[in-house]
């Protein structure tokens, strides 16, 4: 088995800050086996990349994933397709895996849809799609009929994730519970992923083995806790830790 980071910014976007040779290099350094990218594609992306059309940034999106694949064989590291799907009707966000470039480039307006209507293309195409920290704070869960599974763990130390009732959540309504740093940053502690079978390499290969419930969670509570709480205090802000450990 291996470790593989579920939710990492490779780039795109004003918040993915680390240069891709080193989001290898340090994922290696923990001890991982490779990355879904997920950047995140959004009608806000969209504008801000000043694109002719939805088509050419569904290319320039998919362009960031090549690159992270020809690093990730230099590392010898596995790469997935993932997309980070901002939805314009309630502002929630989905992951998509599964996906391969014909796809994205035929539904390149995924943001404009519902929840049941991502629900939909996402099963009449084979595709994984599960609500990211669906308790953060300031963020709407979404209706739970409509999703294959949520992230009962976020790792992203700059954000009040409330894991526990994500993880209850996701216990309630028969999800499938996943696990990600939400990485971002140079230095970013990586506090997250799954272990899937070392003879997976391709994108459908790791939705069918995730949708199988097998993958174990790689959580590392106690690492996000100690780092949120210290973030927290550098903002004046301070956190109770037994409350986050419940």
């Amino acid at each position: 088995m291996i470790k593989i980071e579920t939710h990492a910014h490779t780039g795109g976007s004003w918040c993915a800050l680390c240069e891709l040779k080193e989001i290898f290099r340090h994922y290696k350094s923990y001890g991982y086996g490779g990355i879904v990218v997920t950047n995140h594609y959004s009608y806000a992306e969209y504008k801000s990349h000043e694109c002719k059309s939805f088509r050419d940034y569904a290319k320039y999106f998919l362009s960031l994933i090549d690159s992270a694949i020809d690093m990730g064989k230099k590392h010898n590291m596995k790469v997935f397709y993932g997309a980070e799907v901002r939805l314009n009707s309630d502002k929630t966000e989905y992951m998509l895996y599964g996906f391969d470039k014909n796809f994205l480039l035929d539904n390149a307006n995924l943001w404009e849809f519902t929840q049941g209507e991502l629900f939909k293309i996402a099963n009449l195409n084979g595709l994984f799609m599960y609500q990211t920290h669906p308790f953060r704070q300031g963020v709407t869960v979404g209706d739970a009929r409509f999703m294959h599974g949520a992230e009962s763990f976020n790792g992203h130390f700059h954000h009040v994730n409330n894991n526990v009732p994500a993880k209850e959540f996701c216990k309630q309504n028969n999800l499938i519970e996943m696990s990600g740093t939400d990485f971002h940053d140079p230095g970013q502690p990586v506090t997250a992923g799954i272990y899937i079978p070392e003879d997976i390499n391709d994108n459908k290969g790791l939705v069918k083995y995730i949708m199988s419930k097998k993958a174990k969670l790689a959580n590392e509570r106690d690492m996000y806790i100690d780092w949120l709480i210290k973030y927290k205090a550098s903002e004046g802000v301070i956190l109770d830790r037994e409350n986050l450990k419940e």
